[in-house]
C-alpha cells in the first residue's frame, strides 16, 4: 500500500504538467499554426521543440506517458491500459507483414508490455507462442483466414480489436478495480453504438453490422441487431439509460456528429476517476493522470490539424473534450 500511495503521489504532481483548458483554450484561439505550436512550446509540451511540427512534440509526450506507465505498473487493472498500444502495433505488423511492407515505424504506437522489435519479429515468422493467448489466437485466426484468400485489412482490425478489448477486460477483472472495468465496459459500449450507427447511416446489411460488435461491454450486443431495422427514435429511446445516454442525446439532437460522441465517450470515461482523484489508497491518481493525458494528446492533434487547415473555430470546439485539470 506504501507504495501505491507513492506512486499516486508522483501522478498527483504531474497533473501540474497537463496543459489545462487555459492554455488549450489559447491554442484553439491562436491565430495560426505557427502561434498553436509557440503556446505548446511555451508550455514545455514535447519538449519545447516544435522543429518537427506537432506530431513530434505529441510522440515525445506519448513516450514519456509510456515510459511512467511501466515504471509505475503496480497491478490493480492499471496495466490494461498498455494492451492498447501492443494490440494497435501488433495489427499494423500483421497489415505490413501481408503488404510486404517493412518500414511502418511512423504508424506505430508506444508499447505496452511488448517489445515492438520483438512483436515484428514475432508475428513476421508466425511465431506467436509467447504471445498472450488472446493476441496469439487473434493472429492465427488472421493467418488462417489470409490463406484460404479471404484478405481483409478489415478483418485483421475487427478480430485484434475484439482480442485486445477481451484481453483488457479480463487483466482489469483480475486487478479488481471496478473503476477500471467500467472505463473498458464505456469503450466497448460507445465502440458498439459507433459501429451500429455508421453501418446504418451507411446502408450497411445487419450481418456486416453484426461482424464489428464486441463482447463484453454493459449494454448486450444482440441489442444492436435487434435494433437494427427499428427507427432512429426508438434505438434512442432504447439507449436513455445506458450509459451512452449523453452521447447518443448530443448526436442525435445535434448534426449527427461523431465527433460530439467521442468526446462525450472520452469526457465519462475521464470522470469515473476525476471524482476520485484525491484517493491516494485507490487507483484514481495513476489512471486519472493517463486519462487525462491521452485525451490531452487527442486534443493537441485535433487542434493542430484543423488549425493548420484554418477550419472554422466552431469544429474544433465541437470536438473539444472536458478537462482534468
Amino acid at each position: 500500500m506504501a507504495d501505491l500511495v507513492y506512486i499516486n503521489s508522483i501522478a498527483r504532481s504531474l497533473e501540474n504538467s497537463l496543459l489545462g483548458s487555459e492554455k488549450i483554450t489559447r491554442m484553439v484561439f491562436a491565430d495560426s499554426y505557427e502561434d498553436g505550436m509557440k503556446v505548446l512550446a511555451e508550455s514545455g509540451f514535447g519538449g519545447g521543440m516544435t522543429d518537427g511540427g506537432h506530431e513530434a512534440m505529441i510522440a515525445a509526450e506519448d513516450d514519456k506517458l509510456s515510459r511512467f506507465m511501466s515504471e509505475v505498473n503496480f497491478g490493480h487493472g492499471i496495466d490494461s491500459f498498455g494492451v492498447r498500444g501492443d494490440y494497435h502495433n501488433a495489427k499494423v505488423f500483421a497489415k505490413s507483414k501481408y503488404a510486404r511492407i517493412d518500414d511502418v515505424s511512423a504508424m506505430l504506437a508506444p508499447a505496452g508490455k511488448q517489445n515492438i522489435s520483438e512483436l515484428k519479429d514475432k508475428i513476421f515468422k508466425d511465431d506467436y507462442s509467447s504471445l498472450p493467448k488472446l493476441m496469439a489466437d487473434a493472429l492465427k485466426d488472421i493467418d488462417v483466414a489470409f490463406a484460404s484468400g479471404k484478405r481483409s485489412p478489415k478483418y485483421i482490425d475487427e478480430r485484434l480489436d475484439k482480442a485486445m478489448y477481451a484481453d483488457a477486460l479480463d487483466i482489469a477483472r483480475k486487478g479488481k478495480s471496478d473503476s477500471i472495468i467500467k472505463y473498458w465496459q464505456i469503450e466497448i459500449d460507445y465502440a458498439n453504438v459507433s459501429d451500429y450507427l455508421r453501418c446504418k447511416f451507411a446502408g450497411k446489411s445487419l450481418s456486416y453490422m453484426k461482424s464489428g460488435l464486441i463482447e463484453g461491454g454493459s449494454i448486450d450486443k444482440d441489442i444492436f441487431a435487434d435494433m437494427y431495422d427499428e427507427p432512429e427514435d426508438a434505438f434512442i429511446d432504447k439507449m436513455k439509460f445506458t450509459c451512452v445516454a449523453d452521447g447518443i442525446a448530443e448526436f442525435a439532437g445535434g448534426n449527427r456528429s461523431f465527433a460530439r460522441l467521442e468526446a462525450c465517450k472520452d469526457n465519462a470515461q475521464l470522470n469515473i476517476f476525476k471524482r476520485d482523484r484525491y484517493d491516494m489508497f485507490g487507483v484514481a491518481p495513476v489512471a486519472g493522470y493517463y486519462i487525462a493525458k491521452k485525451t490531452e494528446l487527442k486534443a493537441v492533434r485535433m487542434i493542430a490539424v484543423l488549425l493548420k487547415i484554418n477550419a472554422d473555430k466552431s469544429l474544433i470546439k465541437e470536438r473539444l473534450r472536458e478537462f482534468y485539470a
